[in-house]
């Protein structure tokens, strides 16, 4: 398996998605390669700062999707 397939691995890991299986095979594969240990630390903080990134305020836009939805039909109950 080469290097890309592995940091397709390391990619589901850090989406929490890589399995058992695929987690020990990674663990091993980056215990001899220097690339994808340095892949995976910048991967890793591309992943953090864009989790953690602080979002503007956004406006609140309620009314003016209610105004714009179609009244309710008759007998409708929410």
């Amino acid at each position: 398996m080469g290097c890309e397939q592995w940091r397709e691995i390391l990619s589901a890991q850090l989406d929490g998605e890589a399995t058992a299986d695929e987690q020990r095979g990674v663990d091993l594969h980056l215990s001899r390669c220097a690339g994808c240990r340095r892949w995976l630390n910048t991967a890793a903080t591309v992943t953090r700062r864009a989790r953690t990134q602080v979002v503007s305020a956004l406006p609140d836009l309620t009314a003016t999707i209610l105004a714009a939805a179609p009244p309710p039909r008759p007998g409708w109950r929410v």
